[in-house]
């Protein structure tokens, strides 16, 4: 496939923070943070981006919960990036949303999750 076309790409984003006295200010403090790199990054194929925190399962009963963990006023929020890149393969898409997130994210690893191709005209099929 030569021609560029739209995926969503999802990145797992882990976020620390300090002096964060209970979840909820670590969460809009990560999210804050993230929603400023997200900006100040220079993206010509990315898009756009969603950020949410994600969600973990407990492995004994199943009950959902954010991947959130403070410990000392330091916490830890597992992030999702879901973003819009236009590229040539899911490949590239995934590849191209690290490199061009990944310069304003210096030393956090942005690992891909999923990746799937936007489907922009759907009453054309």
């Amino acid at each position: 496939m030569s021609r560029s076309e739209q995926y969503w790409v999802t990145l797992s984003v882990p976020w620390l923070v300090r002096g964060a006295h209970a979840v909820q200010d670590a969460i809009n403090i990560a999210v804050s943070e993230v929603g400023t790199r997200v900006n100040e990054a220079d993206t010509t194929h990315v898009d756009h981006c969603d950020i949410s925190v994600q969600t973990l399962s407990c492995t004994t009963c199943g009950t959902p919960m954010e991947a959130v963990l403070v410990v000392a006023e330091t916490a830890l929020v597992g992030l999702t990036l879901e973003c819009t890149v236009t590229a040539r393969s899911t490949e590239d898409a995934e590849q191209t949303s690290r490199r061009e997130l990944g310069t304003a994210f210096d030393g956090t690893p942005l690992a891909p999750v999923g990746t799937v191709r936007a489907d922009p005209h759907p009453e054309e099929e």
